[in-house]
C-alpha cells in the first residue's frame, strides 16, 4: 500500500513562541537561544508524517516508528488483551513535538497507542473491539489527546488520554467521555464529536447538543 501524508499544524501557543523569538531591530529582545532553536528544527523536521502500513517516517525520511516497535496485541485491562497491531493507520504529533500518537489496527479491532520522542515504546491508550480509532485534536500544552472511537453498531464515542499519566493497559490510560443522559440513546445517534480544547477542558457536541468534559474531575456539563 502506497503511504498516505498526514500533515499537523503547530499549535498557537508554539507559534508565538517561535515568533518571540525573532525581534524587530531595536527592540531589544535576546535572539532565539540555541534550545528555542533545536526545538524548532525538531518539529519543522517531522511535519508532514508519512504513514505507511509497517513505518510512519517524519518529513526528512527518518523513521519515527515501525511495525516491529508495537506489541503484537494490546491489553485492555489487566485479564483481557487482543491482537490489533498488524498495520498502521494513522499518526500525529503533539503541538511541542514530544509525544507521538498512532493508530494500528489487526483483522478486526483498532487500537491507539501513545509513543514518547524516540523512546519507541508504545503505551496503551485507547481501544475498540470490532470497530475503528481515529486521532482527535491535542491539547495545546500537548499533555492530553483525544481518541475517536466508532463502534460496529455505528454510534461514535470518545477517550481522553493524558500523556503524563499513562498506565500499562487501556483501561488504567483511557478516561472515557461519557454522559449518563446519553445513554438511552440508540447507538447510531449516539455521535460524539470532538471540538476543541480550552482551559484544560474538552468541548465537543452530541447532536446539535454542545457539552464540556473536565478530564480532571471526569464530569461533563452542559455549554448551554
Amino acid at each position: 500500500m502506497a503511504p498516505r501524508r498526514l500533515s499537523f499544524v503547530l499549535s498557537i501557543a508554539t507559534a508565538a513562541l517561535m515568533l518571540s523569538g525573532c525581534p524587530s531591530p531595536g527592540d531589544g529582545e535576546p535572539p532565539p537561544t540555541t534550545e528555542t532553536a533545536d526545538t524548532s528544527e525538531s518539529e519543522a523536521a517531522l511535519a508532514p508524517l508519512e504513514v505507511g502500513d509497517e513505518e510512519i517516517r517524519a518529513a526528512d525520511g527518518s523513521v519515527l516508528l515501525s511495525m516491529e516497535d508495537v506489541p503484537g496485541t494490546i491489553r485492555a485491562d489487566r485479564q483481557a488483551e487482543f491482537g490489533a497491531a498488524q498495520r498502521f493507520q494513522e499518526a500525529s504529533v503533539s503541538p511541542d513535538g514530544t509525544w507521538l500518537a498512532v493508530v494500528t489496527s489487526g483483522a478486526a479491532h483498532s487500537a491507539g497507542w501513545l509513543v514518547r520522542g524516540e523512546a519507541r515504546q508504545p503505551r496503551p491508550a485507547a481501544f475498540q473491539y470490532g470497530g475503528n480509532i481515529t486521532i482527535g485534536p491535542w491539547s495545546d500544552d500537548s499533555q492530553r489527546l483525544v481518541f475517536v472511537q466508532e463502534g460496529p453498531a455505528g454510534g461514535r464515542t470518545l477517550t481522553v488520554v493524558d500523556a503524563e499519566r499513562l498506565g500499562e493497559t487501556v483501561e488504567e490510560s483511557a478516561i472515557p467521555v461519557r454522559s449518563p443522559e446519553h445513554d438511552e440513546l440508540a447507538p447510531e445517534e449516539r455521535i460524539y464529536e470532538a471540538l476543541a480544547w480550552s482551559n484544560g477542558e474538552l468541548l465537543f457536541r452530541v447532536g446539535e447538543e454542545r457539552w464540556i468534559f473536565d478530564p480532571d474531575s471526569e464530569e461533563v456539563r452542559s455549554s448551554q
